[in-house]
């Protein structure tokens, strides 16, 4: 149901804000596949979560969304309206942060003369434009993630202690099983410099690092500073990385753009942790991002777009936000069944019912390495392991017929459980490896094997023969892997293994267009009476693909060197086009009509093209999706078949043969753009050097011209007159404009359209 709501989402945001096609066309995608994408499944504990969550009455939701959409979310807490005990409990926790503070040497009048530092070094470095601190939404304090401390009604049962903030935090009853939980900061410029090697020793595992902003105002990208220090430092002292740009995108093509900003940069990067889109409002409810007042559906759309455009790429998306930004101006409800989710909410039990990956818990946490606050971080990560090595095994136990190695069993369990890999990655890794090819499979066994390996269980022989079909018309075997991947089935073996399906990337033409391949396929039997090769059905699959009809695609093959190679008679070709293209044997009618044609002096292109006009071929061609098209006429004999039948006329008549293809195209080009008339054609055959080298007498001559420009044999009288002119002197050129010029010839050339 959630994924049917962002399809519904998208498809509105898209009429109302006129996206570009890529983006629609992504909409379109899910809307047609929302329903049967793969989700994972609930668990009884995610399920009571849930019924308890909906057991708050409207009153207190209403109650709950009001507190969080009043200054709190602007970020103005003197506003906040708190009991007497709440306000000494900050007191309380004030003085303990300014402890905290004191201990790494820091108190608010220091930070505030840190930041001041900061902007100096700045601006005397060179490194940021002025115009780009002034822009950037982290130089003061951008949307409040404090959060009163209260009861929440979330059920929880276990509890951590930071040593970085001197707090326990309360972890939502979803992470009690299955889940280790890791420890990170993110940080950006204001940082400074940072010790990675001691950020490491203290205890940080995780990174998500500030590659960018977009300004507050004037809508630049901007690049962090320090980024490429950070990254690289972190990756040296043994972090695990992600990255994250502070976002002001009001529309989809901005968001997708961020992404792309973040993309370039990370290139060369080993960025295992998510690349994210921090999504939030400046200080006071201030910049582009409020300015723009987006309603929630259309600001859902622009996070999905930066979304997936970073999926797109290999990577994985997550979006971050406080608990106001989610509940009440995007659906984050939504957006966590599709990407993870990164809470930013200061308090020591969130209430914050949704999904989330982790949890910002403090922007004033201590570490080692780092001078002054720095955000910290709780990453919920699944503790499977021991699954993965249970499902790495079965791939191997199926797919190559034996054990797993020690290195590869480590290497692929460890990258499933850390989340570098997915599921279907190493499936792929799998069956893309010599060991599997040199298995050489059937299909069938194929079927089986991925069966097994993928859903524990033997198919049905409806399965295998389904499945066996589909490979025999030409899509590869990584196309079907695709599918199992992408099936419910999976999907809810990998929820009971805790770990991500993922997906295959299907990168062959072949691969695009299941219905276009197998028309190619289709093609290939019915023409040249073989399976097509892998070249081309990736070569004729991109055309069809990039628009070709399917007219185009019979034209190339049957032009094809090894067609003509096969040495088919006239009556053969049209017999194998009307299997092809009508999928039925030829009628006696229909075909001397089309050998007719042939006759006349067309090409092969030009009875493909009337084939491809028919309401025949025309339903095969629905059949596939594919459009029937016109086969590209590139001779002028095929482009007017009277203009084709008068020259071959010319040919037989004039010189007493039919014309050779050459011949045939230069006369026709000629008439077709006009520079001769066809009496002036006519001519040019009468005196050609042919036609001269058969040295006919005058009587000959004169027949001649009866069976060429009046159609008939001479009557004695007539014949016996134009002779006799002849004999006493008139030249053979005024002669034929005597009969050129008749009326009889005027009708024939008028009986051509000419």
């Amino acid at each position: 149901m959630k994924k049917r709501v962002l399809a519904c989402i998208l498809a509105a945001a898209l009429l109302t804000t006129g996206i570009p096609g890529g983006q629609a066309a992504m909409a379109q995608s899910l809307t047609e596949n929302g329903t049967e994408m793969a989700t994972e499944e609930v668990n009884p504990e995610n399920t009571s979560e849930e019924t308890e969550a909906a057991s708050v009455t409207e009153t207190e939701v209403q109650t709950s969304t009001e507190r969080e959409t009043e200054d709190v979310a602007e970020g103005s807490e003197s506003q906040l309206t708190v009991t007497e005990e709440t306000e000494a409990a900050e007191e309380t926790e004030a003085a303990e942060e300014t402890e905290a503070a004191e201990g790494t040497g820091k108190t608010e009048e220091t930070e505030e003369t840190e930041a001041v530092e900061k902007t100096g070094h700045l601006k005397a470095s060179g490194t940021v434009a002025e115009e780009a601190l002034e822009e950037d939404p982290q130089a003061g304090t951008s949307m409040s993630n404090e959060e009163p401390e209260s009861t929440s009604n979330i059920k929880s049962s276990s509890a951590t202690y930071s040593g970085y903030t001197g707090s326990s935090y309360i972890h939502n009853g979803r992470y009690d099983s299955g889940y280790k939980i890791v420890n990170g900061i993110d940080v950006s410029y204001h940082n400074g410099d940072i010790n990675w090697s001691a950020v490491k020793a203290a205890g940080i595992d995780y990174a998500l690092i500030r590659v960018g902003y977009r300004g507050m105002s004037n809508g630049g990208l901007f690049d962090d500073s320090k980024y490429r220090a950070n990254i690289q430092g972190a990756l040296n002292a043994g972090l695990r990385v992600g990255v994250y740009i502070f976002s002001q995108a009001t529309t989809q093509a901005e968001a997708a753009e961020e992404a792309n900003y973040l993309l370039n940069r990370i290139s060369g990067y080993n960025i295992t942790l998510p690349v994210v889109i921090d999504y939030e409002f400046g200080t006071n409810h201030s910049g582009r991002l409020a300015d723009a007042n987006l309603d929630i559906d259309t600001a859902t759309a622009v996070v999905n777009a930066f979304c997936t455009t970073v999926q797109s790429a290999g990577y994985t998306p997550m979006v971050y936000a406080n608990k106001t930004m989610l509940q009440s101006y995007i659906r984050g409800e939504i957006l966590d069944d599709y990407y993870k989710i990164w809470l930013a909410n200061y308090t020591t039990q969130t209430t914050y019912a949704g999904e989330y990956y982790a949890w910002q818990y403090s922007s004033k946490g201590g570490v080692s390495g780092i001078s002054g606050y720095v955000d910290c971080n709780f990453f919920y990560v699944r503790d499977n392991y021991q699954n993965a090595q249970l499902y790495v095994t079965r791939l191997y136990e199926s797919l190559l017929e034996r054990e797993p190695d020690a290195s590869g069993m480590n290497a692929y369990a460890t990258a499933i459980s850390e989340e570098t890999m997915t599921a279907a990655d190493v499936a792929v890794d799998i069956i893309s490896s010599s060991e599997f090819k040199n298995k050489n499979y059937t299909n069938e066994v194929y079927v089986r094997k991925l069966y097994a390996a993928l859903f524990a269980r033997s198919p049905q022989d409806s399965e295998v023969s389904n499945w066996v079909e589909v490979l025999s018309n030409g899509v590869s075997q990584k196309y079907v892997l695709k599918q199992l991947i992408e099936s419910s089935e999976f999907a809810t073996v990998c929820s009971y293994y805790m770990f991500s399906p993922g997906t295959v990337s299907l990168t062959e033409n072949r691969d695009q267009n299941y219905n276009a391949t197998a028309y190619v396929m289709r093609c290939y039997r019915k023409i040249l009476s073989r399976d097509a090769d892998v070249s081309g059905l990736n070569t004729w699959t991109g055309k069809l693909v990039a628009g070709n009809g399917g007219a185009e695609i019979v034209k190339d093959l049957v032009m094809s060197e090894e067609f003509r190679n096969l040495n088919k008679s006239d009556a053969e070709f049209v017999d194998i086009l009307y299997a092809a293209m009508l999928d039925r044997n030829s009628d006696e009618t229909g075909k001397n009509t089309w050998l007719a044609d042939l006759n006349d002096g067309v090409s092969y292109v030009y009875i493909i093209n009337g084939f491809a006009g028919s309401t025949e071929f025309g339903n095969i061609c629905s059949g596939y999706g594919i459009t029937p098209g016109q086969a590209e006429i590139t001779e002028a004999r095929d482009k007017n078949i009277k203009v084709t039948q008068y020259v071959n006329r010319c040919y037989e008549k004039a010189l007493g043969r039919t014309g050779e293809t050459d011949g045939i195209n230069y006369w026709c080009s000629i008439i077709l753009s006009g520079a001769q008339s066809p009496k002036d054609v006519a001519y040019g055959f009468v005196f050609s050097q042919e036609s001269e080298n058969q040295n006919r007498n005058n009587a000959d001559y004169t027949e001649m011209l009866y069976n060429l420009c009046l159609g008939r044999a001479s009557e004695a009288a007539g014949k016996a007159d134009w002779v006799g002119r002849l004999e006493q002197g008139t030249s053979r050129e005024e002669v034929y404009w005597g009969f050129a010029n008749s009326e009889e010839f005027e009708n024939i050339i008028a009986s051509y359209g000419l």
